[in-house]
């Protein structure tokens, strides 16, 4: 069994990793639909006017989450920096809630995609 934050960290790489490959129906797929769909996030990026490439892995290792007080099943609330091409760091910023459905298993939801 792995920790939680294990595997929020690495549910958040494999999203992380699918907006960077604009593969943005299977993210939607992924996270039911609830929130975004795959048009608004293909948008967000899009509006924002930079390439997104993969941020380099220290950065996955002191991930911004909050667990949700009081939730059953857990959740946490989780943000995180997008890189860019052009920037590196970007002011891009993707929200996201994370529940644990298992000991296995994270369900993710895409809360938005905006600029900070």
């Amino acid at each position: 069994m792995q920790s939680s934050e294990k595997r929020i960290k690495a549910e958040l790489q494999d999203v992380v990793s699918l907006l960077v490959q604009k593969k943005y129906h299977e993210l939607e797929k992924r996270s039911s639909g609830i929130r975004l769909t795959s048009y608004e996030m293909e948008r967000a990026i899009d509006e924002y006017g930079c390439a997104l490439v993969y941020p380099p892995e220290s950065e996955f290792h002191s991930i911004d989450m909050i667990e949700v007080q009081n939730s059953n099943p857990k959740k946490w609330s989780v943000r995180f920096d997008l890189w860019s091409e052009q920037e590196g760091r970007s002011d891009l910023n993707l929200e996201l809630t994370m529940t644990e459905v298992n000991e296995e298993k994270i369900a993710v939801e895409i809360d938005d995609i905006h600029v900070l």
